[in-house]
């Protein structure tokens, strides 16, 4: 059986937002089925226990004219463009996304579906946790800018050779005793940066907390297919039209 969520993978190269793009793809948080295999009271401790593995990692992307993110390795920013960088702590267990693959009539795109079969053509792994999200999105506007680190990213909106915002986001915690701690930066420089770094560092603190709600979320995808921004977003539509399951003992 085939879902009933498929997608286009263009095989088109040169075009940005149709390029082969591989790699970890942050997401917006999107809803997670939690099935509960016992009746044993549900605790944070109890959820936290089925997100084994925990990682931080710095995500560089360019933004395009069309408002597609191509998330590659470069860690330099040019004159004239847009990039998100995107700073995440995940704590996060790993699903499978088994897809089916068929050439279109054009032999140009590959359809891809969401599917049951025991023989997938390609397992696509998803990332369910929680988590704390630094973005910062900016626009070099003179010289070149190193994006691989936050706080010369800051230094250089001090100088004025970019201009940008920056986004404090939690993935899946929430709570009175987190509210209060997420800052409100009004402006990209190396101070905002440091609080928002530092307020993150705290929420970390308060994951086990009795107070902290904890909702595991698809926090991040591995894009092994290619097809750059229309295959992210067939994975967006597809989770949620079938939202992943995560097992709790």
């Amino acid at each position: 059986m085939t879902g009933c969520a498929s997608w286009k993978i263009p095989s088109t190269q040169g075009d940005p937002t149709k390029a082969n793009n591989y790699g970890y793809h942050p997401l917006d948080p999107l809803p997670v089925k939690i099935e509960y295999i016992s009746d044993n009271v549900i605790s944070n401790q109890r959820v936290l226990k089925s997100l084994p593995d925990e990682t931080i990692r710095l995500a560089v992307g360019q933004v395009n004219n069309q408002g597609g993110i191509t998330f590659s390795t470069a860690s330099i920013g040019y004159e004239g463009s847009s990039y998100v960088v995107i700073l995440d702590y995940v704590k996060f267990n790993t699903v499978s996304f088994p897809v089916k693959l068929e050439k279109e009539s054009n032999n140009k795109d590959i359809k891809a579906s969401l599917t049951t079969d025991d023989n997938p053509d390609v397992i696509v792994p998803v990332y369910i946790g929680v988590g704390l999200r630094l973005t910062a999105n900016i626009t070099v506007k003179k010289g070149s800018v190193n994006l691989g680190n936050l706080f010369s990213i800051g230094a250089e909106a001090s100088s004025e050779k970019i201009s940008g915002t920056l986004v404090v986001q939690t993935l899946g915690i929430s709570g009175e005793n987190i509210s209060s701690i997420i800052p409100m930066p009004g402006e990209l420089n190396p101070t905002t940066i440091q609080n928002a770094i530092m307020a993150l560092g705290t929420i970390k603190s308060k994951i086990y907390d009795d107070k902290t709600v904890i909702t595991p979320r698809v926090v991040g995808v591995y894009n092994n297919l290619g097809g750059g921004t229309e295959t992210i977003n067939g994975f967006i539509s597809s989770i949620l039209q079938k939202p992943k399951s995560l097992i709790v003992e």
